[in-house]
């Protein structure tokens, strides 16, 4: 994908690596969120063929990965929706009885009740799935490090192969962490973008990764 702010020539943010631009000027910072959200026209993207896009069309904005990626919140339907599609005919079939004998099981024991009861009909295993609950397990404990890896591997699960566009990660993670992110996002073959604030250049954090600096006074290193 190729980013484009004007007046700086195109960004590439290749797959499998992780893009930084980080800037010391505040407009150029809230710009690139706003137009990274979608929340106004203030940037474009690209293919790397240049074939101009929308920008909800090559990136999913996920933010701050403290303050607003919730991976359940985002998620949790799309993999259970992904698990039903990956279960063989026969695991679909054994669920689909074991469920059958459950409600025969609760119809039977609806007689303890004088009251004539009935269950219309089966319902549906997306319906089953639903109900069941089924989530990402752990996500408090994780730490952001954590988090990011398994949203790294939601999305690979998906297939999911839009540009991860996050901001504020270094206030989260150390050095070490984030060639462990690099790594992942290398073996995913992900696009990753982040859109950081700093006064200061800051190379050495981002030692792995593709690392652009636009400072207070629009000069990008």
């Amino acid at each position: 994908m190729k980013l484009t702010y004007y007046s700086y020539a195109p960004f590439d943010v290749p797959t499998g690596r992780i893009t930084v631009v980080d800037t010391g000027a505040l407009n150029i910072y809230h710009d690139l969120v706003r137009g990274l959200r979608n929340d106004e026209e203030t940037l474009h993207v690209a293919t790397d063929e240049y074939d101009l896009k929308e920008v909800n069309q090559l990136c999913r904005w996920y933010g701050d990965p403290l303050l607003e990626l919730d991976l359940n919140a985002v998620f949790q339907r799309k993999l259970q929706v992904q698990l039903l599609k990956v279960l063989s005919d026969q695991q679909t079939v054994q669920l689909t009885d074991q469920f059958q004998q459950l409600l025969t099981q609760i119809l039977g024991d609806s007689y303890a009740l004088d009251v004539p009861l009935g269950i219309p009909e089966t319902p549906e295993l997306a319906k089953l799935m639903k109900f069941s609950g089924l989530k990402i397990d752990g996500i408090a404990d994780m730490g952001i490090h954590g988090i990011l890896e398994t949203l790294i591997k939601v999305l690979v699960e998906l297939n999911d192969r839009h540009t991860v566009v996050l901001t504020n990660v270094s206030h989260y993670l150390q050095v070490a962490q984030f060639k462990l992110l690099s790594k992942a996002v290398a073996d995913a073959g992900l696009p990753l973008l982040i859109i950081e604030f700093s006064e200061i250049r800051r190379q050495r954090l981002f030692a792995d990764c593709d690392y652009h600096y636009i400072d207070s006074d629009f000069v990008l290193w």
